[in-house]
C-alpha cells in the first residue's frame, strides 16, 4: 500500500484518537482506511484517497488528477468499503492529470443547464430572475 504523504507521529496519534471516538460503524471502516494512503476503486480501476466516512456504512473518495488520468477531478460518495483495495502510486511513465480544470467543469455544467432548461437558467449558473422571485415568494409564504 502506498502512502501519498508520510504522517507525523502527532498526526497518527490524532487519527487514532479520532477513530476511537467515532460510532461503531464509522470506527470499523476508518480502522481499515488511513487518510494518507492510496486505494484503488475496483469498480472503476481509479486510484482514490479517502474523503469521509458515513454512518450508513459507505465512504466518499477523492478521484484526483495527481494519481489518475481523468476528465475532471471529483469527490464520489456512496462507495462500499469493499470496493476499495490498497494500491501503489502511479509509475513515473504513467499518464496522470485532468483534461478539464474546475472552472472548465463549471462552465460546461452551466452550458448544459442552459441547453436543457433555457427557461430556468442563464449562463453563469444563475436562475432566471423571474423564476427566482417566484421561488422566493413561495418560500416566504410558508413563514
Amino acid at each position: 500500500m502506498a502512502r501519498f504523504v508520510e504522517p507525523t507521529k502527532r498526526q497518527e496519534k490524532a487519527w487514532a484518537k479520532w477513530v476511537a471516538s467515532r460510532p461503531e460503524i464509522v470506527r470499523l471502516i476508518a480502522e481499515r482506511f488511513e487518510p494518507w494512503s492510496l486505494y484503488r476503486l475496483k469498480s472503476t480501476n481509479q486510484r482514490v484517497t479517502m474523503a469521509s466516512f458515513f454512518e450508513d456504512g459507505t465512504v466518499s473518495v477523492n478521484v484526483s488528477a495527481d494519481f489518475n488520468f481523468v476528465m475532471f477531478e471529483r469527490n464520489v460518495f456512496g462507495i462500499s468499503p469493499d470496493d476499495l483495495e490498497p494500491c501503489e502510486l502511479p509509475s513515473l511513465d504513467e499518464l496522470t492529470g485532468a483534461v478539464l480544470t474546475g472552472d472548465e467543469v463549471d462552465e460546461n455544467t452551466d452550458a448544459l443547464r442552459v441547453l436543457v432548461r433555457p427557461d430556468l437558467f442563464i449562463m453563469g449558473g444563475r436562475w432566471k430572475s423571474e423564476l427566482g422571485a417566484v421561488c422566493l415568494n413561495r418560500i416566504s409564504s410558508y413563514e
